[in-house]
């Protein structure tokens, strides 16, 4: 008997010891992914750019997340954030509307039993609206390489479309300037790894202008 009750000592001081672990580790996951959520408010560096320029400036937008392809979104919705359109700014480049933001996503990593690690990535998305739709075409940089074919990656719905904006002048750029580009809809849209600093902004537009001035005038208008 007396062996019984100190084996249920055991078993119930070990239970509490779980129990305990659990709160604690439940504690520090939630705090960790509060601060990863939280909102920041206005960037007053963007909030002075856009004043000098004429832009609009928002925190936060949540119809954007979904608004392109092939964009990070919550692999389970009900333990992880959806993901979040940060520093929004809209405005007119090269006479062209266009849209910038950052794509915030989370991951959920389990460490050990019961235990988690929150990450953010973020994603840089500038767009110009081209005012008509287009075939959809991604362009994907795999890997470093002297030759396109072997550097990028390429999705299209229509092969003509492709071949003729993958001319060779268009192909050096890419190779000498590695990004992701895709035609999505009536955007033409660039998405660059990590967060959305306004120092880049400016930069990016003209990088994207540059894209865009490579493709042949009479695609953009005919589909």
């Amino acid at each position: 008997m007396p062996d019984d009750i100190g084996l249920v000592h055991v078993l119930a001081a070990a239970v509490l010891a779980y129990a305990l672990y659990a709160a604690v580790v439940a504690t520090v996951t939630g705090v960790r992914m509060r601060r990863l959520t939280r909102d920041s408010g206005p960037d007053a560096t963007y909030v002075a750019l856009c004043a000098s320029r004429g832009w609009t400036y928002a925190s936060r937008d949540e119809s954007l997340p979904t608004r392109f392809q092939l964009m990070p979104t919550a692999v389970d919705s009900a333990i992880t954030p959806e993901p979040r359109a940060v520093n929004v700014v809209t405005g007119t480049h090269a006479g062209l509307p266009f849209l910038s933001y950052e794509h915030r996503s989370f991951e959920r990593e389990l460490l050990v039993q019961g235990l988690y690690r929150y990450r953010s990535e973020s994603l840089h998305l500038v767009g110009f609206d081209l005012g008509h739709l287009h075939p959809w075409l991604h362009l994907r940089p795999e890997r470093r390489s002297d030759t396109f074919e072997r550097a990028y990656a390429v999705e299209t719905t229509r092969t003509s479309f492709s071949t003729e904006v993958l001319h060779n002048e268009m192909r050096d750029h890419l190779l000498r300037n590695p990004a992701r580009y895709q035609f999505d809809g009536t955007w033409l849209v660039v998405v660059v790894d990590g967060p959305a600093r306004a120092e880049d902004l400016e930069p990016r537009l003209a990088d994207l202008t540059t894209f865009l001035d490579l493709v042949p005038d009479h695609l953009l208008n005919r589909y």
